[in-house]
């Protein structure tokens, strides 16, 4: 991989997995304290500032999830797991990406085709179209799926490597 490629990469990664998500927040944030000063000190309540709100933690989570996906900062039940050796740990790390890689490729067209047809409706105060908002979805299946994949062949390396160091093979 090129270098310029490599870095075109990480840059992409840090927009959609920090700064995408960090810019909702703070923008979800202003509007939700607009909309708190308002309603109880100015006795009258912005009609967009609830819209905003539900959009922007909409986009910080699943954007945001990129982000904890790629490093694995998510929520993980690990009592069994911590149990096993290297070889079992990386067995199970491969059983259970291969079938949340699964459920996420069988989940992304009709998540596709939902938003593509939400295209049609507006939300109801500050008119942008419902695909917009959940767009981001799509990006966290998409992203989740690169990083699951990229586990799995860690996971694949990781046998591949105690096979050879072991005599006779995976035991």
């Amino acid at each position: 991989m090129s270098k310029k490629l490599a870095s075109a990469i990480h840059i992409m990664e840090t927009a959609i997995g920090i700064y995408v998500p960090v810019t909702a927040f703070l923008f979800m944030f202003i509007a939700f304290c607009l909309q708190i000063f308002s309603r109880y000190f100015l006795n009258h309540q912005f009609e967009w500032t609830y819209e905003y709100t539900v959009i922007g933690f909409i986009w910080t989570v699943a954007f945001g999830a990129c982000a904890a996906s790629k490093r694995r900062e998510h929520v993980s039940f690990s009592l069994i797991y911590d149990r096993f050796g290297q070889r079992g740990q990386a067995i199970m790390k491969l059983m259970g990406n291969t079938i949340i890689i699964i459920a996420f490729c069988i989940m992304f067209y009709p998540a596709f085709d939902f938003i593509r047809f939400m295209g049609i409706k507006t939300t109801p105060v500050l008119k942008i179209p419902i695909s917009y908002v959940y767009a981001p979805f799509l990006a966290f299946l998409t992203f989740s799926i690169l990083y699951l994949i990229k586990d799995c062949l860690i996971a694949i390396q990781t046998l591949l490597s105690l096979k050879q160091h072991k005599p006779g093979g995976l035991q």
